[in-house]
């Protein structure tokens, strides 16, 4: 005998119909209405007087800011600006004919000098150093200062100069200390 299943309208179902669930019919909560107990009346209140000062009477006007602090940054960043130019002129026309010249650059080693050339190098060595150290510290005094000075409207003019002056004149020192080297750099 053939076990297979009956295939068509004429199958029956595998699983049984499910029945539904009664549940009790819900009956609506019943809330009593009460009314809600009116506001109580506000008093009313008169409005405030306003209170000026009489006319008269003006406050005085600000006294204007000094303007030493823009006058300051601009004299310190000017006078770092100039001595900066001139000590890079120096050390760079001083530096150049100890350089030696590359075809395509040239270099500079102290290590090459004779010891006599290294005695008169020594001033223009330590000028160096105290140009990068004391125009780095006061290029930066006078950086600030004329930044304050622009921000606080104490001298805003001068205060712009400085900032100008400080900020360029690292680059234009650094052009010029180049420009000095490779001119009195010795011949190939």
């Amino acid at each position: 005998m053939s076990t297979i299943p009956p295939v068509g309208p004429e199958s029956t179902p595998v699983f049984p119909a499910q029945q539904p669930v009664a549940q009790p019919p819900q009956q609506p909560v019943a809330q009593p209405l009460q009314p809600q107990p009116p506001y109580a009346a506000q008093p009313s209140y008169a409005p405030q007087p306003s209170y000026a000062p009489p006319a008269y009477y003006a406050a005085p006007p600000a006294p204007p800011r000094p303007r030493t602090l823009g006058a300051v940054s601009m004299a310190i960043a000017l006078a770092v600006f100039v001595l900066s130019l001139v000590a890079s002129a120096y050390i760079g026309a001083s530096s150049g004919p100890y350089s030696e010249r590359t075809a395509t650059s040239f270099t500079f080693n102290s290590a090459n000098l004779t010891p006599a050339q290294a005695a008169a190098f020594a001033p223009i060595g330590i000028l160096l150093v105290v140009q990068v150290l004391l125009g780095t510290v006061l290029g930066i005094l006078a950086l600030v200062l004329g930044i304050v000075a622009v921000a606080t409207k104490r001298g805003r003019p001068f205060g712009i100069v400085g900032i100008i002056a400080a900020a360029a004149a690292p680059i234009l020192s650094f052009a010029l200390y180049t420009g000095m080297i490779i001119a009195t750099l010795p011949p190939a």
